[in-house]
Parts: structure tokens; C-alpha cells; sequence
């Protein structure tokens, strides 16, 4: 991933990634309904996404992913992973709350930031998980943990 694009176009590529992967290619009309907007909002994000390389895009044809748009989708995945990993299991949220908060925060985070996660999770992993157990219970005297 060169250069990120907004959150929002991220979510049009996380959509067309999904809908290529059930039906091969993308129409328009089905991004609209996943996305829950208008075709003419579809379209000025699919031409954006198209100027950044990210996705193939004709007017009245198929949208598929370009390399670079995968690979765009690989990292955003990777980001999405590692957030819902810490969520869950250094800040010891539920996991279907580290799930929806990962898909919140994987559009805004840094790569810094990211790097820095799957650091400390590898190092608490490696060392010991009396950490994380230690962790849970001061959340729970201090009322932190639901």
C-alpha cells in the first residue's frame, strides 16, 4: 500500500474485494445496494479508486481489483488482525466488540502504530501470558472489564 487513500474509499475496496470474490467481478448497481448509497456516489469513488490504480474501471463494466488494489486489501486486512488481536487479547475486549472496533480503527491507524501492536504481541506472547491474565483481572476490580 503506496499511499492510503481515505477511510471511506478503503471501505468501497473492502466491498469490492468481497463482492469479487462471491460473484468474480462488480457492478455498480451491486456496490451501491452493499454500500447503501447511490450509483453516482459509486461511481465518483470507483473513478478515485481507479486515478490511485487501485481497481479496473469502465463506465457500464465490471470492476475488478487491480495488483495493487490486492495488495491494498492484504494490508488492510493485516491491519485489521493485528487491531482485533490487541483489542481482544491486551485490552481484553470481547471478541465480537475487538472485531467491530478493529473495523473502525483499521481505516485510521498508522502504520507506526500497527508495527508497534504486533511488537508488543509477539513480545507478550514469547515472554509470558500472565501478563494479559494479570491485566484482566485489575480490569475487573476496577470495574474496566464487561
Amino acid at each position: 500500500m503506496k499511499e492510503r487513500v481515505s477511510g471511506a474509499l478503503e471501505s468501497y475496496l473492502e466491498q469490492i474485494a468481497e463482492l469479487q470474490l462471491e460473484y468474480g467481478a462488480v457492478r455498480t448497481s451491486d456496490l451501491a445496494d452493499r454500500m447503501g448509497c447511490k450509483r453516482s456516489s459509486v461511481t465518483n469513488a470507483l473513478q478515485r479508486l481507479s486515478e490511485k490504480g487501485l481497481i479496473h474501471y469502465q463506465s457500464y463494466r465490471p470492476v475488478t481489483l487491480t495488483e495493487e488494489g490486492q495488495k491494498t486489501i492484504l494490508t488492510l486486512n493485516r491491519y485489521h488482525e493485528i487491531l482485533a488481536d490487541f483489542l481482544e487479547n491486551v485490552l481484553a475486549f470481547p471478541e465480537e466488540f475487538a472485531q467491530q472496533e478493529a473495523c473502525r480503527l483499521e481505516h485510521r491507524v498508522s502504520l507506526c502504530t500497527i508495527e508497534r501492536m504486533n511488537s508488543y504481541l509477539a513480545f507478550i506472547r514469547k515472554n509470558t501470558d500472565a501478563t494479559r491474565a494479570e491485566f484482566k483481572e485489575f480490569l475487573k476490580k476496577n470495574n474496566g472489564l464487561k
